[in-house]
């Protein structure tokens, strides 16, 4: 973690009063710190920093639970004796653990995703088949679009490795990338690190319970993350984060497998909510292609919506 962007970084305990937290830093590595805690001094609240990725998440057991084999690495590999005494007694809290989470490292949604981000291959079957009229990456290069007028501070939730947020930072000043996936975070910021980039940082935090002060953003962008989580606390969130007259960018096909009794959108209901929200909504319905490839022969094909819009008040 970067360290001066600990000014920016907020308490999550929904039962504290947003604190800025403090640093206390136990391995660095120039500007950076490896392992140590971000702490809330009024609620005591701790918040673990594990291989350069801050872990911002209110209930960080039941984080790990989900999990598990991550965290059996996150022992294992702690240098300071503080982190590693700190995720032990994390441990003995964990009840019923569960296999890794299907968006960390080896998972085969992991995999499929660091593909999509790294680009595929000239001799990929399927793009070879459409002429390679379909360039998996547009997605993520129309957020540099010169069109969409981007300025100040971004949020990129679901940020995934990276992508989107590299793009974000080439027109703001600086971009915060999360992700409930360690493993995610854990690769955008070596690629952060390999491509000498300093406006930008990654962290692991819930979309719902964001740790950053009101009204920080001037640009809030969600790719692919409408179906993973309730919308209307999503967007309070955001609202909460966000300026006024702030962008806000949905990229979404709107595809509901699994929904566990959340509410369901398409593009005329999303662009109802987001109204109803206080967003006046700036384009129509768009169908750009996207492809994520999970083998040599599986993909996932979706047109997705590129929703803009703006923050009323």
């Amino acid at each position: 973690m970067i360290e001066k962007i600990v000014t920016d970084l907020y308490c999550v305990n929904k039962s504290c009063k947003k604190i800025r937290l403090s640093l206390e830093s136990f391995l660095e590595l120039k500007d950076e710190c490896i392992e140590g805690f971000l702490s809330c001094e009024n609620c005591t609240s701790k918040y673990p920093i594990i291989q350069g990725v801050p872990v911002l998440m209110e209930n960080f057991h039941e984080y790990a639970r989900q999990r598990i084999l991550s965290f059996g690495k996150w022992i294992v590999n702690s240098k300071s004796p503080q982190l590693k005494a700190f995720l032990r007694s994390e441990g003995v809290k964990i009840g019923n653990p569960t296999y890794n989470d299907c968006y960390e490292e080896n998972s085969i949604l992991y995999k499929s995703y660091l593909k999509a981000h790294y680009g595929y291959p000239s001799n990929d079957k399927l793009l070879s088949l459409l002429n390679k009229e379909i360039k998996p990456d547009h997605i993520y290069k129309m957020l540099a679009s010169n069109s969409l007028n981007l300025n100040g501070i971004g949020l990129d939730i679901g940020c995934s490795i990276g992508s989107s947020t590299f793009e974000l930072s080439k027109k703001l000043s600086y971009v915060f990338g999360i992700d409930l996936s360690f493993s995610f975070i854990l690769e955008a910021r070596k690629r952060m690190q390999n491509r000498k980039s300093r406006n930008m940082e990654f962290i692991v935090a819930d979309a719902t319970n964001l740790p950053f002060r009101s009204k920080f953003f001037q640009i809030v962008v969600a790719l692919n993350v409408i179906d993973r989580m309730d919308f209307n606390k999503l967007i309070l969130s955001i609202n909460s984060c966000i300026k006024k007259y702030g962008k806000l960018i949905l990229v979404d096909p709107y595809h509901f497998v699994d929904n566990n009794g959340k509410e369901e959108f398409d593009s005329v209901k999303i662009r109802n909510k987001l109204e109803k929200f206080g967003y006046k909504i700036k384009n129509k319905e768009s169908y750009i292609p996207w492809i994520i490839k999970m083998n040599e022969r599986s993909y996932l094909f979706y047109f997705v919506d590129f929703l803009e819009a703006d923050k009323n008040y």
